[in-house]
């Protein structure tokens, strides 16, 4: 073997300067051909060709369980916007017939005012009964009760109405939370639908830096569906209580129609059976103020009878007085006691009893034809007293009774 095949250099000055030798030539060629790039190579593709296939089905997988989890939570979504939809639908609908309902006491608690009126005008109207026909009688004591009945009907009303206003505003109340809960689950069924639709070639999909950081404040399931549960309650207990409270509002109203209605008939009773009492003792006064006109006139008759009796009885004592007299003149002995003397005498005697007697009957006709004047003054009185009782109580109470209103419109219809 030569020197340069056993990597001997020969030395030829400086122009062998700086080569290498065979040796270190075909050593470097065999490093160079070795090959270990192509093997980690082909080993790398493979490792990432598996780990390609791995993530692909990953992320597949992951997608579409993402995808199922978000329609499903979509799905949940809906179901209690659905819920709430419904809620909303049926507290409108309370609402409306509450506010109906409130219109409607409202339309009664006017109503009311003129059975108010017509009791209270009645009441002024019979206080102006004179004197001996002012009593506390029955139709008066009905008055006072119906009087009494409409104040706590028209305090019942207040109650009433205030109760309806106190539940109109707890139904709003409830009505605003689930609206306020359904916009939020409208929102949050629109997103999660969104997300569920979202495709990776999606035009609107770009990166979100920050998205997997969980936000502070975040509900959990449980009391995310606590709080639709709980809006849902408020909403079925203020539905109780309104529906309960319409049912009392209406009992209330037809109740009190009722009793109005009832005191009404009975006032009307009352009023009619006074009427039929004054008008007897207004007969038995006119009739016994006919009665004493008669005894008026057959007391006058008989004074002018006494008078003219007195008269003659006068006129025949002065004649007897004068017959006396005449005979004081007879002369001497002629003046004589004798019998027609006597007679005479005994005979003014006589007519002077009767006189007396006749001025006693006189006076006590007089007396008496005075009494019956004053009877007839005082049976005119109480005839007058009659017929003011009369008027106040039919041509005006009863007149004002008959506008007394329906049991349908004190109801509020």
């Amino acid at each position: 073997m030569s020197a340069s095949q056993n990597g001997d250099l020969l030395s030829f000055g400086n122009k062998n300067y700086g080569f290498k030798s065979v040796r270190e030539w075909h050593e470097h060629n065999k490093d160079v051909l070795k090959g270990d790039i192509i093997g980690t190579t082909d080993k790398n593709t493979s490792i990432t060709k598996n780990c390609i296939i791995k993530v692909n089905q990953t992320s597949c997988h992951d997608y579409s369980d993402s995808t199922d989890q978000l329609q499903h939570r979509a799905r949940h979504i809906n179901y209690w916007k659905a819920e709430l939809e419904r809620a909303i639908r049926d507290i409108d609908a309370e609402l409306i017939i509450l506010e109906s309902q409130r219109q409607q006491l409202k339309n009664a608690m006017d109503v009311l005012k003129i059975p108010e009126y017509i009791t209270e005008e009645c009441l002024d109207v019979r206080a102006n009964r004179m004197q001996s026909d002012l009593v506390y009688d029955e139709p008066q004591e009905a008055l006072f009760t119906e009087s009494a009945l409409i104040e706590n009907i028209k305090r019942l009303h207040r109650e009433m109405l205030r109760d309806i206003e106190n539940q109109l505003a707890m139904n709003l109340a409830a009505k605003h939370a689930l609206e306020r809960d359904w916009s939020n689950k409208y929102l949050a069924f629109k997103y999660e639908s969104e997300n569920a639709e979202l495709e990776t070639k999606a035009v609107n999909v770009k990166d979100s830096a920050g998205a997997t950081r969980l936000s502070e404040g975040q509900s959990n399931v449980q009391s995310w569906e606590y709080n639709t549960v709980s809006t849902l309650e408020q909403f079925r207990i203020a539905m109780e209580k309104s529906k309960a409270l319409r049912a009392k509002v209406e009992a209330a109203l037809i109740n009190s129609a009722r009793d109005l209605r009832s005191q009404d008939i009975k006032v009307n009773k009352e009023l009619s059976e006074r009427i039929a009492k004054t008008e007897q003792v207004k007969k038995e006064l006119e009739n016994q103020l006919l009665l004493t006109l008669q005894k008026i006139v057959e007391t006058e008759n008989i004074l002018e009878t006494l008078h003219e009796e007195m008269m003659k009885v006068n006129q025949r004592i002065q004649v007897a007085q004068t017959r006396l007299h005449t005979k004081n003149y007879r002369p001497n002995i002629e003046n004589c006691r004798e019998g027609s003397l006597i007679g005479l005498i005994e005979e003014v005697r006589d007519l002077n009893d009767s006189m007396s007697l006749l001025q006693k009957r006189s006076l006590e006709t007089e007396k008496l034809r005075a009494d019956l004047i004053h009877e007839r003054g005082r049976l005119e009185h109480e005839i007058t007293v009659k017929k003011k009782s009369l008027f106040l109580d039919n041509d005006r109470c009863l007149f004002l009774r008959s506008h007394f209103q329906s049991a349908e419109k004190m109801c509020g219809f």
